[in-house]
């Protein structure tokens, strides 16, 4: 390619402009800073019982934690406990035996959102059968109180509404036969008189401890709590509390049965009563006492069962119990006035820490029975004494020994047997 110069060009290439002022280069600008992040927008995570998420101002929170008890029980039954207890029907055998279980395995989360919504979502894995416990939704300080929607545990009972991570023994009492668990329904409660009363009310569909809801018509319970609290002090290591439960209820299929073991849930049923029943009505009464290291606590529930139509019996079943403990290093059982139940034990110092603490040391004893005979129903009476030594490592950690003797009185007259236990728990929660 050929290129042609001409010279008409040349003035043009060597004209030079004239100099003009240089322009100013313009100041680079720094990229924009990211506005920092308000407080509000964080999350700080730490431990307090178990892993604890919450933001800034304390608006949002979110605990994880969860509880392991791990039992080993030995049973010794004499004769008449066998022949009155041990069946067999068809492949289905019934036998007192030793044995090893996780009682419990739960994972739990519970949370907070915004000023006044609070949630708990729990499942539970122990014994080998998978069922919710904790899982509902409620919304606080509303004018009348709070209120509760979901499954969570109906107000009724002292011992009932205390954690398991917190009972005294192992198991709770024989009474526990009538008191109702988790269920599934609506609960409106709260706090009076500077947290030194509760009350609550509730209805509620039986037959959901599963979180299987029951169906059809009829079917539920109401049920109610009041508890007060007539002298506190400040520390809370000296105070008496009293409480009144109540719970109308209508069983599934007009049909009502009561059961008991004897406080040792790898035992068969020692007792049992299925009678028909168009409605039961719980009535029961509280107490319990704390002085320094010493507890006292006892409660008592009657089950009066009315009969359907072509019933000719109207039973009134009972249980109760009444039991104490002793811490041997001063420690003092806490209360939680929220809730109207005893709270977690803290040791003074914890077990096999690097100061060489001993942890917590408690010893109990308790004495508790279920009647299932009257007005033409003869079910059998099962009474338990039960002593038990508590060793609290620290506030996670428990290890727990229980012997009970289990002394049975059958519908057989003259076939009174006894059953001595020996059971152990190492549990953990968080």
């Amino acid at each position: 390619m050929s290129v042609v110069f001409s010279p008409l060009l040349l003035p043009a290439l060597l004209y030079t402009p004239p100099q003009s002022a240089p322009v100013p280069t313009p100041a680079v600008t720094a990229p924009a800073q990211e506005a920092p992040k308000a407080a509000d927008d964080t999350m700080r995570v730490f431990w307090k019982d178990g892993l604890r998420f919450e933001s800034a101002d304390k608006r949002y929170k979110v605990k994880i934690g969860g509880r392991i008890h791990y039992d080993t029980a030995f049973f010794d039954p004499d004769d008449d406990t066998k022949a009155a207890v041990e069946s067999t029907v068809g492949t289905t055998k019934t036998r007192i035996e030793d044995g090893s279980e996780f009682r419990r395995a739960r994972l739990e989360f519970s949370g907070e959102v915004g000023d006044r919504v609070d949630w708990a979502a729990s499942v539970d894995f122990g014994t080998g059968v998978t069922s919710f416990r904790n899982m509902y939704v409620g919304l606080k300080d509303l004018p009348y109180g709070n209120l509760r929607a979901g499954q969570f545990k109906e107000p009724y009972g002292l011992e009932q509404l205390t954690s398991s991570n917190n009972i005294q023994f192992m198991e709770r009492s024989l009474m526990n036969a009538f008191v109702p668990a988790f269920n599934a329904g609506f609960m409106v409660f709260d706090t009076a008189a500077e947290e030194r009363m509760t009350w609550a009310v509730g209805l509620f569909r039986t037959g959901s401890d599963n979180a299987e809801v029951s169906k059809g018509d009829g079917e539920y319970a109401g049920t109610a709590r009041l508890t007060g609290l007539p002298m506190y002090d400040e520390e809370g290591k000296n105070y008496i509390h009293l409480g009144l439960d109540a719970s109308h209820r209508s069983p599934t299929d007009d049909t009502a049965t009561f059961s008991s073991k004897p406080e040792a849930n790898l035992a068969p049923a020692y007792v049992s009563a299925t009678v028909a029943a168009e409605s039961v009505d719980l009535v029961g009464a509280e107490v319990g006492w704390v002085t320094g290291p010493f507890t006292f606590s006892g409660e008592f529930t009657m089950a009066m069962v009315d009969g359907d139509s072509g019933s000719a019996s109207d039973p009134d079943f009972k249980g109760y119990y009444a039991q104490a403990s002793y811490f041997l290093t001063g420690e003092s059982r806490p209360y939680q006035r929220a809730y109207g139940a005893f709270g977690p034990v803290k040791p003074a110092e914890n077990a096999l820490g690097k100061d060489g603490g001993h942890g917590a040391w408690e010893v109990a004893a308790r004495y508790s029975a279920i009647d299932l005979r009257d007005d033409n129903t003869d079910e059998g009476q099962l009474d338990d004494i039960t002593v038990g030594v508590n060793w609290y490592l620290n506030p996670n950690t428990r290890v727990m020994m229980n012997y009970i003797l289990a002394a049975l009185d059958p519908t057989n007259p003259g076939a009174d047997g006894d059953t001595n236990i020996l059971e152990f728990r190492v549990q953990f929660n968080y």
